[in-house]
């Protein structure tokens, strides 16, 4: 939402978020010279507010605003990946370990742990992996990045081989780059404090770090406390940090406080004496407060407050905030799209016709969007490679507007010439069959195109792009019953359903981008089993192709798999991606927005003179 996060996201982020939480351009605000003290205050946009603060999460509370606003302050992971220079490589600087040395053709992969400390003396080591890998084969089916055949299933063995260092055997070959970028960052080492099955129990009595087949009531009892927000900033367990950050203030609507971890052991100790984040309830009470002063450290301004601008500028002409704060371009790192739900009982088989995500696809008219509804403040969105910030990744096939674009009159003849004929307004299956001119396999007579369209009200860009796509695709005979909510709401709907049940009732679903980890590959969006693979989508092929970036570090597999996604829509329909207007007040300097990476690292941000 990182979704991959989804946001993320993920954004993640997706993802996501999903899902912004930081992340961007690799664009930095500095300047001055570092004064010591003050609150920086960051403003969290509408409905954001993170709600899991246990780093092992599971989809229903996968979110960039989470695992970036609050987990990732306090809690580690073992890499952090990108920096201010738009580098998406690991970041050796803020990593907990050396980068991981591969040998024996890439199957085997050592970790070397800095010498970091928690809060409560520990030792952040070996056994802080130990404990977080026997947590995740025990729970994967509960962590929201599990892939099916992936992390941990393609580790043979991990063990101990130094107080500060842990050694992994793979299954077969991979790409250092993937696996480093993938798997290895969906490691958060564990205090032995959390290891235990109830608050009156010694830590590491719950035998998790040394036997996998303890794992799962030490699971059970973090997952329950984790599901308390009332005592996220008062139990001593979450207390127990390894980030330069500590809670002293937390509440389920946003109100959130962070002092300096006093026993942080890296190398970027806080300037601030204190960090707040405050929620705001629309996106116009941020915009006037930022204008009415400089109480707000770090926050957005929507497009809509900022004049337009074309979207090959970085800035827009003049900046309406100029007294107190300047504006910073970031980007998600991530695939924008709307997710269609293939276990649907009424719709899935409509959605797996190809030719409907194409009809759907050619509804949707980007370029008016990003240049109305984003007023330039976007980009075009082809395929699962962001074109925006520039990077290594972007394969020819996503470069321009792709082969499904805007044309309504087209969609309309994909339909009718498969079998549809429109009744009162609405495409209604009346050839249903198998055939080239028929609806498709499994798609029944009367079948009408009218589905409910759920997106995330948290962004008004968001509903302006919906209401002009539910307004396109009602000329090509598809009828749209749009349902806006809360990010956390659209995210919670979509994310449980498993085959069938009450929770697959959901038919489409939008609510930003999903965010990526360090490399943008299909394996998690994308292979069936995935969690993030929210639409339950499954083609061989693409499977085939995904497979290929994960053990190849060779340019054309991840071409070939970029194109086939292009070519076939995989399980969504491409989504512009808007450009986020960061805004920094001018006396902070050291804010910078990383291209992958989806934590804030407000440590890292100092008041000048």
């Amino acid at each position: 939402m990182r979704i991959t996060r989804l946001a993320s996201a993920v954004g993640a982020a997706l993802v996501a978020t999903s899902m912004l939480a930081g992340c961007g351009s690799g664009s930095t605000h500095s300047g001055g010279t570092p004064q010591q003290g003050g609150t920086a205050v960051f403003a969290e946009a509408p409905g954001t507010q993170p709600n899991w603060i246990f780093p092992m999460v599971d989809a229903s509370h996968n979110s960039g605003y989470a695992t970036g606003d609050l987990q990732q302050l306090m809690y580690r992971e073992l890499y952090w990946f990108g920096d201010s220079t738009g580098s998406t490589g690991v970041n050796e600087t803020k990593s907990l370990a050396a980068p991981p040395k591969y040998s024996d053709n890439n199957t085997t992969v050592t970790i070397d742990l800095k010498p970091y400390k928690w809060s409560n003396g520990e030792s952040v080591n070996a056994a802080s992996v130990m404990f977080w890998m026997h947590l995740l084969a025990a729970e994967k089916q509960n962590f929201y990045q599990y892939v099916v055949g992936q992390f941990p299933d393609n580790v043979t063995s991990v063990t101990q081989t130094g107080p500060q260092q842990v050694t992994l055997k793979l299954n077969g070959t991979y790409s250092p780059t993937w696996f480093t970028g993938q798997e290895l960052a969906q490691i958060t080492p564990l205090p032995m404090a959390w290891d235990k099955t109830s608050d009156s129990a010694a830590p590491g009595s719950g035998g998790c770090t040394a036997d996998q087949s303890k794992c799962d009531a030490v699971y059970q009892y973090l997952y329950t406390k984790s599901k308390d927000l009332s005592t996220y900033a008062t139990d001593p367990l979450w207390q127990v940090v390894d980030g330069p950050w500590h809670l002293t203030g937390f509440d389920a609507q946003g109100h959130i406080t962070y002092d300096p971890n006093p026993a942080y052991s890296g190398p970027d100790k806080p300037h601030l004496a204190h960090y707040r984040m405050e929620p705001f309830t629309s996106t116009d009470a941020e915009f006037n407060t930022l204008r009415s002063g400089n109480s707000i450290s770090v926050g957005s301004v929507q497009v809509t407050a900022l004049p337009a601008k074309k979207a090959s500028q970085e800035l827009p002409g003049t900046n309406p905030l100029q007294a107190n704060y300047t504006l910073v371009p970031a980007y998600g790192w991530g695939w924008s799209t709307s997710m269609l739900n293939m276990d649907n009982p009424v719709f899935g088989a409509a959605f797996k016709q190809l030719y409907l995500r194409q009809a759907l696809q050619m509804t949707l008219d980007q370029e008016t969007d990003i240049d109305a509804a984003m007023r330039g403040y976007g980009a075009m969105t082809t395929g699962p490679v962001p074109v925006k910030p520039e990077n290594s990744y972007i394969a020819d096939a996503e470069r321009g507007s792709g082969p499904y674009p805007f044309d309504k009159a087209k969609a309309k003849a994909l339909l009718t010439g498969h079998g549809w004929t429109e009744q009162n307004g609405v495409m209604v299956c009346t050839t249903p069959g198998v055939s080239d001119n028929q609806c498709g396999d499994g798609v029944a007579a009367g079948t009408k195109l009218q589905f409910t369209f759920e997106y995330s009200t948290g962004n008004p860009i968001y509903g302006r792009v919906v209401q002009q796509w539910k307004s396109d695709a009602a000329e090509a005979g598809i009828v749209f019953d749009l349902k806006g909510q809360e990010f956390n709401t659209v995210m919670d709907d979509v994310s449980n359903c498993h085959g069938s049940g009450p929770a697959c009732d959901w038919q489409i679903g939008y609510f930003g981008y999903q965010q990526y980890n360090a490399v943008p590959t299909g394996d998690q969006l994308l292979l069936p089993g995935s969690g993030q693979n929210i639409g339950n989508y499954d083609d061989p092929k693409l499977t085939e192709l995904i497979n290929a970036t994960m053990h190849s570090d060779d340019k054309d597999a991840m071409a070939k798999y970029e194109d086939y996604a292009v070519k076939t829509l995989p399980g969504q329909i491409n989504m512009p991606l808007r450009t986020y207007m960061e805004v920094v007040a001018k006396n902070l300097g050291g804010v910078s927005f990383p291209a992958v990476q989806t934590a804030r690292a407000p440590e890292e941000w100092y008041f000048t003179k």
